[in-house]
């Protein structure tokens, strides 16, 4: 009786254990051998007179880096392209690409040297100090939506004191909305593209339309592809800012655009800092500015955070150009597609068949008017977006500003 119970015991324990790796097993299967995801974004800063000689000699100096398609900086077209090759990870591979995207006929995909370095610690901007140390008193004013007049139940405020550097906090901080990071980050065994060692970057009229081929050790050997015009660059965010004690912010549409997102912020000398943005639903803040899938563009659409692909215009609320007396420097997306290429699936394929590779297309076009912004040295938008868009509830309030600020 005896041996018979620990042999069911050691039957029993193989049993658990085999089933505790089959589901990984089965995941690794089912995952592809090969997946290339490419980030597609355009930028532009409008209502800047005179700058766009400037813009445009600096762009053409400035070397593009991988990961500048999340926030970038200068008007322009900008491309991440990152394959995970699980077969041979950090491998470098090439793709073949088409004439219409300047940039020659093949692109190399390489690990990355070193990780990406982080946002700088502190900053200070209008005089005043968000590093450590230091005293003062701030007030973040919330407000959210179209129109003339701001809805009911706002602002929302939230004030910070700084005593000696330490943060004393009232009111109710707004949390930002939560937006699935799908991005993939610049390290191994991701290998990736611009790169230190490419020789070309994207230039303005550059297109992904037409056939593409990547090719390396252990990426499939099929691996080809066509984009087609949803999945190209989108036009430039042509966006108008008028005047008045609120004005009508109006913008031309874009070709392929899902839906649209708008974010304002402001500040007085007495440090009052005015956020809005054009969701109708409560605040959203400048985490919205960056990718979303097709799923959450159509949940907020329908919920009002987003503006629909026919919206054409939008109001600032007197209240917030009252609240500073400055026009908020605006911030505006323009989500595109989010596509997923794959293998074509054989006509013999068995039930459980799943792509040897992958191809995944995001695109969005963006645009930052800093008009209302007088004897304010132009801060860095994207750094200001990525900065803002990393800040979470449960970072104290000092965070929260260095966050808004940057440097």
């Amino acid at each position: 009786m005896h041996r018979n119970q620990r042999r069911t015991r050691i039957a029993t324990s193989v049993a658990l254990a085999l089933a505790a790796t089959l589901p990984a097993a089965a995941m690794a299967q089912s995952q592809p051998k090969a997946e290339l995801s490419i980030d597609v974004a355009t930028h532009n800063m409008p209502g800047m007179p005179g700058m766009g000689g400037l813009f445009g000699r600096l762009a053409g100096k400035q070397r593009a880096s991988y990961g500048m398609t999340r926030f970038p900086g200068m008007p322009g077209q900008y491309l991440d392209i990152a394959l995970d090759n699980r077969v041979q990870p950090a491998t470098p591979a090439a793709q073949a690409v088409p004439e219409g995207l300047k940039v020659g006929k093949r692109i190399d995909l390489l690990p990355p040297d070193r990780p990406v370095e982080g946002p700088n610690d502190g900053g200070t901007i209008g005089g005043a100090d968000f590093g450590d140390g230091g005293d003062g008193k701030f007030r973040i004013l919330y407000y959210w939506g179209c129109g003339a007049e701001a809805g009911k139940g706002q602002p929302r405020e939230f004030t910070v004191e700084l005593r000696d550097g330490v943060p004393q906090m009232q009111g109710s901080m707004v949390e930002p909305r939560k937006v699935a990071d799908r991005s993939i980050p610049a390290e191994r065994p991701y290998v990736l593209w611009p790169n230190p060692k490419a020789k070309k970057t994207v230039a303005d009229g550059s297109s992904l339309v037409g056939d593409h081929q990547v090719t390396g050790p252990g990426v499939p050997d099929n691996m080809r592809f066509a984009l087609q015009q949803q999945h190209d660059f989108l036009p430039r965010l042509a966006v108008d800012m008028g005047e008045g004690e609120a004005p009508m912010v109006s913008w031309e549409g874009v070709d392929g655009a899902r839906a649209y997102f708008l974010h304002g912020m402001s500040f007085s000398a007495d440090k009052a800092i005015v956020m809005w943005s054009s969701a109708s639903d409560a605040y959203a803040g400048p985490e919205l500015m960056d990718y979303l899938d097709n799923g959450q563009i159509d949940r907020w659409t329908k919920s009002g955070t987003l503006l629909p692909a026919g919206a054409r215009n939008c109001q600032v609320p007197r209240q917030v150009m009252a609240a500073t007396g400055n026009a908020p420097m605006l911030q505006m997306i323009a989500y595109g597609g989010d596509s997923v290429l794959a293998e074509p699936r054989p006509a013999d394929a068995s039930r459980d068949w799943t792509p040897d590779w992958t191809v995944r297309v995001r695109s969005k076009s963006t645009a930052m008017v800093m008009s209302g912004m007088p004897g304010m040295a132009a801060p860095d938008a994207g750094e200001m977006a990525k900065d803002a868009a990393e800040d979470t509830a449960k970072e104290t309030a000092k965070s929260l500003l260095k966050g808004l600020f940057g440097n």
